[in-house]
């Protein structure tokens, strides 16, 4: 079968976005969020296109991007499935309902199809979720936000580079999976038959890893990832060095947060306080404390303006966690986002390094407020 990401509108496309709306959400002119809404972008759109509310919500079996998306892999049998592989992968397992904290901070689907040379990958950041038989969205995904980029691959062969990097850097936890394709029968060094089979690197040598790929699209991706055993911050330690951008995060930040300096002394990470969507004529905003988002966009005073949406927080604790993120350029996106993102968090030692080198970066764009 072609796999592809699937549109809000049920067509194929390149690649989607949509960030969930808390379902804690308020309005302005009164009442509150049901938590099955979500604002969305694809490929397709215009460069004057914005993020916008979608008509459809999560909960919608038939209906949204999402189920779209997904229901290409649940509506699978017989002859139609035979060159098909996939998996689905969550620390949160919504079958047996275990945690694992052993096993990646790391969200998402990778599905891909040996005979038509097709393939999809969708990073996400809600718990629980997708679920064994039919696509639903979990009631536990709904009081906070949430974060999804889906990618049609440029091919199957894409799908094995970013199975060999998720086998060793971000260690998914693959609760629910098809069989082993028989093309892949008896290769056993192919990584997407060990993720199939939930198997992942014994090595418990450090591990930050880089990888670009394309979209069927030739859109340019950026996959960073580390393993549990790289005791660093993710953000300034991978992410910010390796775009050579400041960042701004909007993340899952219960819990201590690392300083903002990045490991190459140059750039920062700032964190951000919430989501307002006023400012794209959408009446919903949320803290930070309802939004489950792993979210990081290049800061307004960078010249390149990167979007990255992956399955890991800003926080000290996840240096002990694999996970990763995906990094893309696309101007209204970012634009998008940068508009909505409110209300910076981290607060800087005075007279520290990082406490100049953000208020540079306020001189030259403005804050976020």
């Amino acid at each position: 079968m072609n796999l592809s990401a699937i549109s809000d509108q049920g067509k194929p496309v390149d690649w989607w976005f949509m960030y969930k709306i808390s379902g804690k959400a308020t309005r302005a002119s009164g009442g509150k969020a049901l938590g099955t809404e979500y604002v969305y972008f694809d490929a397709d759109a215009p460069s004057s296109a914005k993020l916008a509310l979608s008509a459809s919500r999560v909960d919608m079996k038939n209906a949204g991007a999402l189920a779209n998306t997904l229901n290409q892999i649940y509506s699978a049998k017989g002859a139609e499935a035979q060159h098909l592989g996939w998996f689905f992968y969550n620390d949160e397992n919504p079958i047996t309902g275990a945690v694992s904290s052993s096993r990646g901070h790391t969200k998402g689907v990778l599905a891909f199809d040996l005979g038509t040379n097709t393939a999809f990958w969708l990073v996400q950041s809600t718990p629980k979720f997708p679920p064994q038989g039919s696509y639903s969205f979990p009631n536990t995904g709904m009081p906070n936000a949430q974060t999804l980029l889906c990618i049609t691959l440029a091919d199957a062969g894409v799908s094995q580079s970013i199975a060999k990097q998720m086998f060793s850097a971000q260690q998914p936890l693959v609760y629910l999976a098809s069989a082993v394709p028989a093309e892949l029968a008896g290769q056993a060094d192919d990584p997407r038959t060990n993720l199939l089979k939930n198997q992942v690197t014994a090595d418990k040598s450090p591990l930050q890893a880089v990888v670009p790929f394309l979209s069927k699209g030739g859109v340019k991706f950026i996959c960073m990832a580390k393993n549990p055993s790289a005791d660093v911050d993710f953000y300034n330690d991978i992410v910010g060095p390796t775009l050579h951008d400041n960042l701004d995060v909007e993340t899952w930040t219960h819990g201590p947060q690392p300083q903002p300096l990045d490991s190459d002394k140059i750039h920062t990470v700032v964190d951000m306080g919430g989501i307002n969507l006023n400012p794209l004529g959408i009446d919903f905003a949320w803290p930070e404390a309802d939004d489950h988002a792993k979210l990081a966009i290049s800061a307004r005073s960078e010249s390149t303006h990167y979007v990255c949406i992956g399955d890991i927080n800003f926080t000290i604790s996840m240096k002990k966690r694999g996970g990763g993120t995906v990094a893309f350029l696309c101007e209204p996106l970012w634009s998008s986002i940068s508009q909505i993102l409110v209300d910076v968090k981290t607060h800087l030692k005075p007279g520290s390094r990082a406490e100049k080198l953000a208020a540079e970066r306020k001189a030259k764009s403005g804050t976020h407020t």
